[in-house]
């Protein structure tokens, strides 16, 4: 894909002037990668209709729901989706009245990539979602030119070594945390191998595969690990722990992936709901068969990085992730910042509302716990919990219990 040069175009959608002038002046000389942001305004649906009919290539519309009328937003989201078939564009809704256009029915009933109330929205706060727009725009032309960005679409170094890696030279995990009584219920593998130019973790190895999915020559090892410590945990604790395996990667839309995993599964006689696959957002596009399989055996399935990617809420709601783990980014050192608790909440919500359970990765000190557990989030990583170890330490670990516990 040829780089772009000119400006990143923004739509701002609103019946309000002083919401112009005020964008106006909070955006004004704000640039990501090098390129300005151009913001073109638009006083109600109809002039961004015209507005859009001029300019195919804006990255991030900004809309207000009720304008001319009480729906007006909404119709204009089915316009750039439907009349128009734009699916990269960014849109974000607005609005001052909630009660016309509930959150929960405007997110499952309209492809849109973020909802806000206009008083949530700081200037601060206004400058992450454009931010966040454009980011999850660009990405999205990338993946439509060819599947990764530019700069990873050549032959990768690391590519003619996986054949040879075999099975995790360093295995550890990750205990997960019930943070309304702070027991541990689950663990996160963490494998590393070891390369010509260092450690390599299973992310790197699946962007050096291309295809974003772990070769089976690194899977089916990692995957026999999983099982024989779910097993052995298992009868040393008498009580099964959840196993999160960043496994599959991308490549769950292969049928012979998912084939692999529920034998192994089956083979290993394992209560159902032990074995959890973490992966990223382009494995719930397109795999819904591969899912059922997985969940008739008794498979969950976590979705990475959830909030810093680029799925639409109904593409979110039609995939059902069993889980939604947090990135650390977003929860790490929240408790005391009120914009990034902000944003915590929000997510949580929106987990909440398609029935998956939280999970807050890298929670730092007891201050992070305590926001994630009174916002409603299941479960928790990190050292402030319990601190990564070695699969054969767990069960002991486990019965000493998180710190918090004590």
């Amino acid at each position: 894909m040829k780089p772009e040069t000119g400006p990143w175009k923004l739509l701002l959608v609103d019946d309000e002037p002083m919401v112009h002038e005020v964008s106006r002046l909070i955006l004004a000389g704000l640039r990501f990668e090098d390129r300005a942001v151009e913001l073109l305004t638009a006083g109600s649906a109809a002039e961004a209709r015209d507005l859009l009919a001029r300019h195919r290539d804006v990255a991030l519309a900004l809309v207000d729901v009720v304008m001319e009328t009480d729906d007006a937003g909404l119709l204009l989201v089915q316009h750039i989706r439907q009349r128009l078939g734009n699916a990269d564009m960014q849109i974000v809704l607005r609005t001052g009245q909630p009660g016309v256009a509930p959150e929960a029915e405007v997110m499952h009933g309209h492809e849109i990539n973020g909802y806000f109330l206009k008083t949530e929205i700081t200037a601060q706060r206004l400058n992450s979602i454009v931010i966040s727009g454009l980011r999850a725009y660009r990405r999205t032309l990338e993946l439509r030119a060819g599947g990764t960005p530019a700069t990873e679409r050549a032959a990768d170094p690391l590519r003619p070594e996986l054949a040879a890696l075999g099975a995790p030279a360093l295995l550890q995990v990750q205990p997960e945390v019930a943070l309304a009584n702070w027991q541990v219920v689950g663990v996160e593998l963490l494998p590393q191998w070891r390369g010509a130019a260092g450690w390599l973790s299973a992310a790197r190895l699946r962007q050096a595969a291309g295809d974003g999915a772990l070769p089976a020559a690194l899977a089916e090892p990692l995957l026999a690990a999983a099982l024989h410590w779910a097993r052995t945990w298992a009868d040393s604790l008498g009580r099964p722990l959840r196993v999160s395996v960043p496994l599959a990667g991308d490549g769950l839309a292969e049928p012979e992936v998912g084939r692999r995993i529920v034998d192994a599964v089956r083979a290993a006689g394992l209560a159902p709901g032990t074995l959890d696959l973490l992966v990223g957002e382009a494995a719930l596009r397109g795999a819904a068969p591969a899912v059922e399989a997985l969940r008739a055996a008794g498979v969950t399935l976590t979705l990475a990085d959830f909030g810093a990617g680029t799925i639409s809420l109904p593409q979110l709601s039609g995939a059902a992730p069993d889980r939604l783990k947090l990135p650390r980014p977003f929860v790490r050192g929240v408790a005391g910042q009120p914009e990034r608790m902000a944003v915590a909440r929000s997510l949580i919500a929106l987990a909440q509302t398609l029935q998956a359970v939280v999970i807050a990765d890298g929670i730092a000190s007891p201050e992070d716990a305590q926001f994630f557990k009174w916002e409603g989030c299941e479960l928790g990583q990190g050292d402030a919990l319990a601190p990564a170890c070695a699969p054969q330490d767990l069960a002991a670990q486990v019965r000493q219990g998180p710190a918090l516990a004590h």
